[in-house]
């Protein structure tokens, strides 16, 4: 199961928060950590997510790839947004509940299985449905304005 830490810090600065994610990782078990040319962080131990949102970040680690997701809930042109991006089954979850919460669950649900695919956010927005993907666990909670969601990969 994953381990997960949330966390404030200052925007104007972006070079101190990345280095806070990678201590919160590194505190959590995280070895040797380094970036992909995507900047994607991998650890040698263990696989590791970071995700920032409006002076929250969230980082997780695991056993199995991982992938997380925290964004500031506010409002906008949710329809738009959702026949433009949304598969079919996430499309009619939204249009069940017409809620902030329906929305940002999807959104993070894309944006936390897109650090796992490795195919990026553009990659998977209308092309992949993550009410219809086999072998991952999303689990998504909605707090103080925001909203989180941890993909991992079943082991």
């Amino acid at each position: 199961m994953a381990e997960i830490k949330v966390f404030e810090y200052c925007e104007a600065n972006k070079k101190k928060h990345l280095a806070a994610a990678v201590k919160e990782l590194e505190a959590m078990g995280a070895e040797n950590i380094s970036y992909l040319p995507s900047g994607k962080p991998v650890a040698e131990n263990c696989f590791v997510s970071i995700s920032h949102s409006n002076g929250r970040c969230a980082v997780c680690v695991s056993k199995n790839p991982i992938g997380i997701d925290i964004e500031k809930i506010a409002d906008r042109d949710f329809e738009k947004i959702v026949r433009k991006t949304f598969g079919k089954k996430e499309s009619e979850y939204y249009f069940n509940n017409k809620s902030l919460r329906a929305f940002y669950e999807i959104w993070t649900r894309k944006e936390a299985y897109s650090k796992i695919s490795g195919g990026g956010i553009r990659d998977i927005m209308k092309a992949t449905d993550t009410f219809s993907v086999a072998g991952y666990e999303f689990k998504t909670q909605i707090q103080d304005g925001f909203a989180l969601t941890v993909c991992e990969k079943k082991g």
